[in-house]
């Protein structure tokens, strides 16, 4: 066998061996396929969440008649849907990896003690440090450990009137009563609303707006209320409790932030809202068409009386 030949022969095998490396990656531990976190637990069936944390005040929430609650400041309060769906999610989380805690140093982890501890009924969830290569947390449930994409930093920091509803009239019924710092809306018998002091030339549309536009009050953040003796006040009664809501304005622009003083917390709204919600919506101009020859022969026929051939 020539040089050559035999010199082909070793490339031919070192080209392999290369390939057999790739593709079998001897002494690297192949990924675990992604799995969920064992609980017998879901959405739908939870009834109870306590979330504790260690530099902020513990959480909890309760679900009653298909409504979820925030119990806070020994206040219980509507808490924000979306905010107790985001720690529901915890329930279908899958993980990258998992290991039996007896395998492990908890403390290392940040697991001993948790950093976090989220209790659903009687599924318990605690939280350690994050992996620093891949952004993932440490979770224990049980005797396992699990690796979770992390997901849920500021649900775990969060102040408590971060879950409270962002909607000002949450389970609250129809208004009754609109009391605004420059005019008052008064639902009166017949179905319409009766405005004082009286303006010429509103419709009772544009009540109806104003009055809508309360109904279905959104803020962009809910935050614990600053005390501020500034301020005009708006009062708002309803159908279903002899109790008004009161509201403070604590600034219009550049957002408008109404604060909610027998709650401890006050609505983030942006600046546009203010006039939707202070003041009534104005009517559109109206077009200056000239008429058309066609239509002043209309306007001169009489509307009772069909037309004739000439």
């Amino acid at each position: 066998m020539s040089t050559r030949t035999l010199l082909n022969l070793a490339l031919f095998l070192a080209v392999l061996g290369l390939a057999l490396v790739a593709w079998f990656k001897p002494g690297v531990q192949p990924l675990e396929t992604p799995r969920p976190i064992t609980t017998s637990l879901t959405p739908e069936q939870t009834g109870n969440i306590t979330v504790e944390r260690l530099t902020r005040d513990p959480l909890k929430f309760s679900r009653r008649e298909g409504r979820w609650f925030l119990l806070a400041e020994n206040r219980e309060l509507p808490a924000a849907d979306f905010q107790v769906r985001a720690l529901l999610r915890l329930l279908q989380a899958t993980a990258t990896r998992h290991y039996p805690t007896g395998s492990l140093d908890l403390a290392a982890l940040g697991l001993q003690p948790p950093r976090a501890r989220v209790v659903m009924d009687n599924v318990d969830f605690r939280f350690g440090a994050t992996d620093a290569l891949k952004n993932q947390r440490y979770v224990q449930v049980g005797d396992t450990v699990y690796l979770i994409d992390d997901q849920y930093q500021h649900l775990l920091n969060a102040d408590w009137p971060n879950f409270v509803s962002r909607q000002l009239l949450e389970g609250r019924g129809a208004i009754t009563r609109l009391e605004l710092p420059d005019m008052t809306l008064a639902y009166a018998e017949g179905g319409h609303w009766r405005l004082d002091p009286e303006q010429e030339g509103v419709s009772a549309d544009a009540l109806q707006i104003l009055i809508e536009n309360w109904q279905n009050a959104t803020a962009l953040l809910t935050r614990r209320y600053v005390e501020s003796t500034a301020g005009e006040t708006i009062t708002v009664y309803t159908r279903d409790s002899d109790e008004p809501i009161v509201l403070r304005i604590v600034t219009r622009t550049p957002d408008l932030v109404l604060a909610r003083p027998d709650w401890g917390i006050q609505y983030q709204l942006p600046g546009s809202e203010a006039d939707s919600l202070l003041t009534l919506p104005q009517p559109a101009p109206e077009s200056a068409a000239e008429p058309t020859g066609d239509a002043d022969a209309s306007a001169a026929q009489s509307p009772t009386e069909p037309s004739t051939a000439p």
